[in-house]
């Protein structure tokens, strides 16, 4: 408030400065006066709060009015305040009621979004024009509650023990060099972090931020550290893949994600991201580096991390999480199948599926039936075939030539009761087993019996 005050007596001194050859009391002829009009408006000036240069004859006129109207006091030459300041004079009151209801609709709707939802509700004209600067005004000061989520209960939390939760997100690296094209690539840091312990559990950067790094980064991670209770995430593509929760399910891990745009609850993770950014990030050199040798500076830092004191916890890492042993789960042997991606396909009347547009064979007794395919992405002919849970061996690529030569089962033509391959050691993989806790029941034997996705 002071400094407006102060602005208003600058320009009104100024304003004073111009006119005073004609309001001091000397009297002016006609032809003096337009003169030194014709001058003043020829001049160029400092303006206090303005960016213009230059006064017209106009406003020196209306100010030599207001000056003298005023009882020639300096207050009359300050500028005018504006009634409707603080006002939405272009929002008429459908516009504004409008607002207000999709505001309380969804809180999250941009400006952009609620202009678009008033021109399709007809409540302004395709063609009319809207200050956004308006709406967003608008929207801070009358839509209530500004924060949607002010008076909600925050609270600090820590999982109980070791492996309880861990916390994942990814963090956008450093630009790095890619040796086999001689190519820039950005470089994405995908980090895990145990939510006890604080001990960062994997960490690596990567040249994409997809479901196949996440993958991997978990694969290492169990690997590692063994199998967590909670894998708790943010909603990326990449967190919220059918797989990723197939591959949680099938270890016994209950996957979850934070509200959308609030990262307060992995604040543990963000709070490692800030030390990735002040600590390591600054500290490397400005000439371009491998991906290799970006992750071997990186893994020499999680080191330095993980047995360094913790401020909050008052231990190093790695002790706090060597403390608390007694209920972390060991990684499974067969622990890469557990990794494997799969899709549903129905077996043709040839007994043929197609994945990957290529045409694999199954098991006759398959016919007609929704079958699971399970397959690493880096070898897809490697291929088993499951329904309800039980394995059916591997999918054969099709042969025309072999199938030419080849005899056929000219039995009944009931369908036969379908039985696991005899040559076939391979089942399915069992849960992991708990111990203890209130854990997520990972059941996946006929868990997708009854569900049919067609090629």
């Amino acid at each position: 408030m002071k400094d407006d005050t102060d602005l208003a007596m600058k320009i009104a001194t100024f304003r004073f400065g111009v006119i005073a050859d004609f309001v001091t009391g000397v009297r002016l002829g006609y032809g003096d006066k337009e003169r030194r009009l014709a001058e003043k408006t020829l001049q160029t000036y400092e303006i206090p709060g303005s960016m213009r240069s230059r006064i017209t004859r106009a406003s020196m006129l209306a100010w030599i009015s207001a000056y003298r109207k005023g009882g020639y006091r300096i207050e009359a030459l300050c500028p005018k305040k504006r009634a409707d300041k603080g006002g939405f004079r272009s929002l008429d009151t459908a516009v504004r009621m409008e607002i207000k209801r999709l505001k309380q609709e969804n809180a999250y709707y941009t400006v952009p979004v609620i202009i678009k939802k008033l021109r399709h509700s007809k409540v302004i004209g395709p063609n009319d024009v809207v200050n956004k600067a308006t709406i967003y005004r608008f929207i801070r000061t009358e839509c209530q509650p500004l924060n949607p989520d002010e008076g909600v209960d925050r609270r600090r939390f820590e999982a109980e023990h070791s492996n309880d939760i861990w916390q994942c997100d990814v963090l956008h690296g450093p630009m790095v060099q890619v040796e086999e094209s001689d190519s820039l690539k950005k470089s994405y840091l995908m980090a895990i972090i145990d939510d006890h312990s604080r001990l960062i559990i994997f960490a690596r950067f990567y040249l994409s931020e997809d479901f196949s790094t996440l993958k991997d980064a978990l694969r290492e991670a169990v690997s590692r550290r063994g199998i967590p209770q909670k894998f708790y995430v943010d909603n990326g593509a990449c967190y919220r893949s059918e797989n990723l929760e197939r591959i949680l399910a099938c270890l016994g891990t209950a996957l979850s994600h934070s509200r959308p745009y609030k990262p307060q609850g992995r604040g543990k993770v963000e709070r490692w991201f800030k030390n990735i950014r002040d600590s390591f990030l600054p500290m490397l050199p400005r000439e371009l580096m491998t991906l290799d040798d970006l992750n071997e500076r990186l893994d020499e830092f999680v080191s330095g991390y993980n047995n360094v004191e913790h401020s909050r916890i008052g231990m190093t890492p790695y002790e706090r999480y060597r403390s608390d042993l007694a209920c972390i789960r060991q990684a499974p042997d067969r622990l890469m199948d557990y990794f494997r991606s799969h899709e549903y396909r129905r077996v043709k009347k040839d007994r043929t599926v197609q994945l990957n547009r290529k045409v694999y064979e199954v098991s006759a007794k398959l016919i007609d039936k929704t079958v699971d395919l399970l397959f690493h992405d880096n070898n897809a002919d490697d291929i088993e075939v499951q329904y309800q849970g039980i394995s059916y061996g591997k999918a054969a690529p099709l042969s025309l030539a072999i199938n030419a030569r080849g005899g056929r089962d000219w039995g009944s033509d009931s369908k036969p009761k379908l039985e696991p391959a005899e040559t076939d050691d391979r089942q399915t993989l069992d849960p992991i087993p708990h111990t203890g806790g209130q854990l997520f029941n990972a059941m996946i034997n006929h868990a997708m019996s009854d569900r049919e996705v067609r090629p």
